[in-house]
Order: C-alpha cells, then structure tokens, then sequence
C-alpha cells in the first residue's frame, strides 16, 4: 500500500523515478521496488519522502491525511481572513490585495487547501 502512494504522489508532483531516486539519493531500481511493494522505505527515507511530497509519514504508511498539516493549513486561511461585523469574510492574498468571499467561495476555498496533499 505504501508503494502505491508513494507512485501517486510521484506521479502528481510530475516527476520521474530517477528524479526521487536522486533526491532520495537511492538506485532507481529501489524507487521501483517501493513502488511495487516489493521492498519498503527505512524511516529515514520515510521521512525524505514525507517532507518532498509535502505529507505526514503517518499518510505515508496508513493513507490517513494528518489532523496536524489540516490545522496547519486552517491557520494560515484564518490568517488570512478577516471577518468583518456584517459577517461577511475578505480573504487577504499574498500581495496584499483583498477579496470578499461568500460561504460558497470560502467553502471551496476549504475544500481545495485540505483535500490537496
């Protein structure tokens, strides 16, 4: 199982076997193996792997999104946010422009930070 994410979520950052190979500084052939199955990552790698695809270890081994990266990602919306007394929310962007959102823009905004790896 590990194996599959693992091709998942090489396959979604857009790079190759030799690319995580090299990043991971193992042989191809071992990227395929854990990729097949047939050989599993040492913690070590576990943990190179969980920090280049942006994920928990423990989504590494079980699947399971980590309640840690969702409360982080919260945060940094709320952050963003601000919450005016009408009870409307304007999202602050990154240049410092301001965008006023309803319940369905906020909503998909949720949806899209925590569904994505």
């Amino acid at each position: 199982m590990i194996g599959a994410r693992i091709a998942v979520l090489r396959h979604q950052a857009g790079i190759s076997q030799l690319t995580l190979a090299k990043r991971l500084n193992v042989s191809v052939s071992t990227v395929g193996m854990y990729e097949q199955g047939r050989r599993e990552p040492s913690g070590e790698c576990l943990v190179k792997l969980a920090e280049l695809f942006g994920v928990s270890t423990d989504f590494l081994l079980t699947g399971t999104p980590s309640v840690c990266c969702d409360a982080e990602k919260l945060q940094v919306i709320f952050l963003s946010a601000i919450s005016k007394l009408d009870g409307t929310v304007q999202f602050r962007h990154s240049d410092g422009s301001v965008t006023p959102m309803g319940s369905q823009e906020l909503a998909q905004l949720f949806a899209t930070l925590l569904c994505t790896p």
